[in-house]
């Protein structure tokens, strides 16, 4: 039962009823056996007037696991581990549409004509070749064997010994056109490997020449080797450059710094050592002495005092005069001397660094344009080398070709895996007729289709026919599950006249639950509705609240539904009494149209003596709230959900709606379409009952098989008699068909009897 409301349209379920084999099988399997034996019974004659004998032959093949070997080694000719793939494999083979074609156009015209049928194409009698020939490995051997059966025996073993030849020279054409194709591109590859040979040795003539050697070893590019002696060279030429650069440097650095000396003692010491100098300052000196002596005792104004004091300045004026001279001339020389050295060893130094500079210069450019040469001619080597290594390759290529050239034209001439080892010999006797296999395939048509056509109408059939139909349908089983009373009893009265009655004892467990919903929901209204009408919610909802009345002490049964017979009836009531109808209406009040039904026993509201055609609901609401108050369950009978909006309208009101859908009666379609309206109005909770004791709806094929068709009746033991004895086996024929027909009359009678209830 399920309790919480859904939001959803029936989000649970499934939408179309599953397949049920077990219940297939327990409705329609012995009609399945009765018919489809008595079916298969009368094709029997049938069966005996087409068959024919048949005729066999047999042929073997032979695959040999090792096979002699050819002076080649290339491949392994042993098939020793995948033997049984490979006798598998060609037994696929042998029955190729190709081969087939084949070995029917080499049939003579009266070959063909004994085994097929006359004026048929190649094509067609390949296929049908195909069906009657069987190609099998023989377990444990090394054999094939090859066999085909027909209603004649002529023609059989030329077919097989042709498909054996025709198969062989397949297999050996195969061989060598696949050595063809090998041998066509090996010499394709023969070909352009001798071109790319005269291409590569071409190739290597230019690079000789180009490079002057024949061997391309590193060892022999001479622009390497000299390359390396003009790093040497360039190396000293360089730390010549920077040394005479050096040297510069350093002259200018010391011409400036020299220039900052002062020469003036070398001056002095020229001034001092000149000897012109030194005698005129002698002279000059005796002389100043002998003039000084003559002015001895002269005044200072003396006039040949003054006379010789002149003279003697004059001389000595002369003096510092010639002595400045000597000055000026020994500076002119001394600094003009260091001016002229320094100068030199300038210019000497500086044209040392530029030769340095102007050697390095040319060293380099010689290192490059070597270096230039060296990779040149190093590249010339590798290509060289690559282009020898090549030419090897494909000379060793090119022997190996010719090798496998002269091994494919050997290997073509070896024998095959498969030989004949017995042909096929015309049949003496036939082995059998396809009496057995008629009778198989007509037991399958019979058995088969009746299988079918019963399975198609149980697919078909839309009605619950079991507990897990409504668990599919909702989600979730059946509350309960009523059976009809094997005794004849009121079901509607059963806890009063049969209390210990299984059912009886359902109704008081539902009611236990409705009770145990009470105190915990507070569950007070249920309704009872059905699907379709007849369904039983009449009697449940009366012995529910019977049921009821014996666990709570006010209960309330009301009666919405107009149920033939109505309820009044059911309890025997003289007249029907006023009570919903009235009620909706108004023209009275609740408590003038309840009947009291005293201790143990509901209380009653009656459908009413009115009958209009439109029924009013507005005062539902206040009417269920009212009566809400004053009992503690209320059981109402509504109208099946899908013919009434009462039902509907009462269902917004109610608590739990106990939906009743009868066995081998309701449609599942129906079901869930209810379901879904009370989902829809979003009823707290909605507990499905099965009941099997309601009138169930027959179909069609039901009615059937209750009642066996007439003509099944008017076939008499002394009809078939008459039309059996004249076959062969006639009795025996007669015998199967008469117990068929008693057969189905049984199955059928039973069938009836049992259809009642469960």
């Amino acid at each position: 039962m399920q309790l919480d409301a859904p939001k959803e349209a029936l989000p649970f379920g499934k939408p179309n009823k599953p397949v049920d084999f077990i219940g297939f099988i327990k409705r329609y399997g012995l009609f399945v056996l009765v018919i489809g034996a008595f079916l298969f019974t009368v094709t029997v004659p049938v069966v005996l007037l087409i068959s024919k004998p048949n005729y066999e032959v047999h042929a073997v093949l032979r695959i040999d696991p090792i096979i002699p070997s050819v002076i080649t080694k290339s491949e392994d000719l042993s098939i020793i581990n995948y033997y049984q793939d490979y006798a598998n494999t060609q037994a696929r083979q042998i029955m190729n549409f190709e081969v087939l074609e084949t070995t029917v156009k080499k049939l003579t015209a009266e070959q063909r004509a004994s085994v097929f049928a006359p004026n048929l194409p190649p094509t067609t009698c390949a296929d049908i070749a195909a069906n009657i020939i069987k190609v099998n490995p023989v377990p444990g051997t090394h054999l094939v064997d090859i066999s085909v059966s027909g209603p004649k025996k002529k023609g059989l073993a030329s077919l097989v010994n042709n498909l054996m030849q025709v198969y062989l020279d397949k297999m050996r054409t195969g061989n060598e056109m696949q050595d063809n194709e090998r041998l066509v591109y090996l010499r394709n590859k023969k070909e352009a490997l001798t071109n790319d040979i005269a291409t590569i040795e071409e190739k290597l003539n230019l690079l000789t020449q180009d490079i002057s050697t024949a061997d391309f070893a590193e060892n022999n590019n001479m622009a390497g080797k000299k390359l390396g002696e003009l790093q040497q060279v360039a190396v000293n030429a360089f730390a010549d450059r920077i040394s005479a650069e050096n040297q510069f440097r350093e002259a200018e650095k010391n011409s400036r710094q020299l220039k900052t000396l002062s020469l003036d003692p070398m001056v002095e010491e020229i001034v001092m050592g000149d000897q012109s100098l030194d005698f005129t300052s002698s002279w000059t000196y005796q002389q100043q002495q002998q003039l000084r002596s003559t002015t001895d005792g002269l005044t200072t104004s003396n006039p040949d005092r003054i006379y010789v004091e002149e003279r003697m300045k004059a001389m000595r004026d002369y003096e510092k005069k010639l002595q400045n001279e000597v000055r000026n001339s020994a500076k002119t020389i001394v600094y003009g001397k260091r001016d002229y050295e320094q100068k030199k060893e300038l210019i000497q130094t500086r044209n040392k660094a530029e030769k340095a500079k102007s050697n390095e210069d040319e060293l380099l450019k010689e290192l490059d344009n070597t270096k230039k040469e060296s990779v040149r001619i190093s590249l010339g080597l590798h290509l060289g080398e690559a282009l020898k290594s090549t030419l090897q390759h494909k000379r060793e290529l090119l022997n190996q070709i010719d090798t496998r050239m002269h091994e494919l034209e050997l290997e073509g001439k070896a024998p095959l895996h498969v030989a004949i080892e017995s042909l096929a010999r015309e049949p003496d006797n036939p082995a059998g007729s396809n009496t057995k296999k008629l009778m198989m395939v007509f037991a399958g048509l019979s058995f088969g289709g009746v299988t079918v056509l019963f399975f198609v109408f149980d697919f078909l059939d839309n009605r619950i026919r079991r507990k897990e139909d409504i668990k599919a349908a909702l989600g979730y089983p059946p509350a309960k599950e009523l059976l009809k009373s094997a005794e004849e009893k009121r079901f509607s009265h059963i806890l009063e006249v049969a209390p210990d009655d299984p059912e009886a004892q359902k109704i008081r467990s539902l009611a236990v639950k409705f009770v145990h919903e009470n105190q915990i929901n507070s569950s007070k209204i249920i309704l009872f509705s059905g699907v379709e009408r007849q369904n039983g919610a009449t009697s449940l909802a009366r012995n529910c609240a019977q049921a009821l009345s014996t666990l709570t002490p006010k209960v309330l049964l009301i009666e919405a539904a107009s149920n033939t017979p109505p309820l009044s009836a059911i309890e025997r009531l003289g007249r029907e009494p006023e009570g919903f109808q009235e009620l909706l209406s108004g023209s009275a009040s609740p408590e003038q149209l309840i009947v009291k039904g005293g201790n143990g026993s509901p209380d009653m509201l009656y459908h009413g003596t009115e009958n209009a055609r439109i029924v009013l609901q507005q005062r539902i609401p206040e009417i269920v709230s009212r009566l809400r108050e004053a009992y503690d369950f209320i059981c109402i009978d509504a109208p099946p959900v899908l013919e009434s909006n009462l039902t509907e309208n009462l269902a917004l009101h109610a608590e739990i709606v106990t939906l009743i859908a009868l066995g081998d009666s309701t449609m599942y379609r129906d079901l869930r379409a209810a379901a879904e309206v009370f989902v829809r109005l979003e009823v707290p909770a909605i507990m499905p009952i099965l009941n099997w004791g309601g009138p169930a709806k027959s179909s069609q094929i039901d009615r059937l098989l209750e009642k066996p068709p007439e003509f099944l009746d008017r076939i008499s033991a002394e009809k078939l008699e008459a039309l059996l004895l004249n076959l062969p086996l006639g009795r025996r024929l007669f015998d199967l068909v008469n117990g068929a027909l008693e057969a189905i009359k049984t199955a059928a009678r039973s069938n009836k009897s049992g259809s009642s209830g469960k």
